[in-house]
């Protein structure tokens, strides 16, 4: 008999678990790097987006002029589809007395200077401008099963359990 050298099939089992497990390992930390990245991009494009919003309600309140206020009133898209689903969460009340909920898209957020902010298709901000809140029609899913929209729930969301 010769003498082969060579892998036996154990030693060829091992070396495939052992790359295989560097393979989830390293996807596993990609897609959680991505998660993360996302989610602060989110969270800056929104705190810019209220920062806006503070501002503008800063000289809403000394010219009490609604043209002051920048976006579309939100009773004007209500049959939009993002904006239907997003009121049917029931996460505002666009009723209320004396709130001031306006929608914004890609090209309102250009008119005010917010190039940077960028939108999916589909979506919207919603701002309010009386309490300076801003919300994100498609949300943000976390490991809870839940759904966040408003802008102080997603700053408070640790990145490492986003999905």
């Amino acid at each position: 008999m010769k003498n082969e050298k060579g892998m036996t099939l154990i030693t060829t089992a091992v070396l495939v678990i052992v790359i295989a497990s560097l393979v989830f390992a390293v996807t596993y930390y990609i897609r959680i790097a991505y998660a993360k990245e996302e989610l602060e991009s989110l969270k800056t494009d929104m705190l810019l987006v209220q920062a806006k919003v503070k501002k503008i309600n800063g000289e809403y309140t000394l010219q009490k002029k609604e043209e002051v206020l920048k976006g579309t009133k939100i009773e004007d898209m209500k049959e939009e589809t993002a904006i239907k689903q997003f009121l049917e969460k029931e996460l505002i009340n666009i009723n209320e007395k004396g709130k001031k909920y306006y929608v914004l898209d890609q090209k309102q957020l250009k008119e005010l200077e917010l190039d940077k902010v960028k939108l999916e298709k589909d979506s919207y901000y919603i701002v309010e401008y009386t309490t300076n809140s801003v919300y994100y029609t498609q949300g943000v899913s976390y490991t809870d099963g839940n759904t966040y929209y408003e802008i102080n729930e997603i700053e408070n969301l640790a990145v490492e359990e986003v999905k």
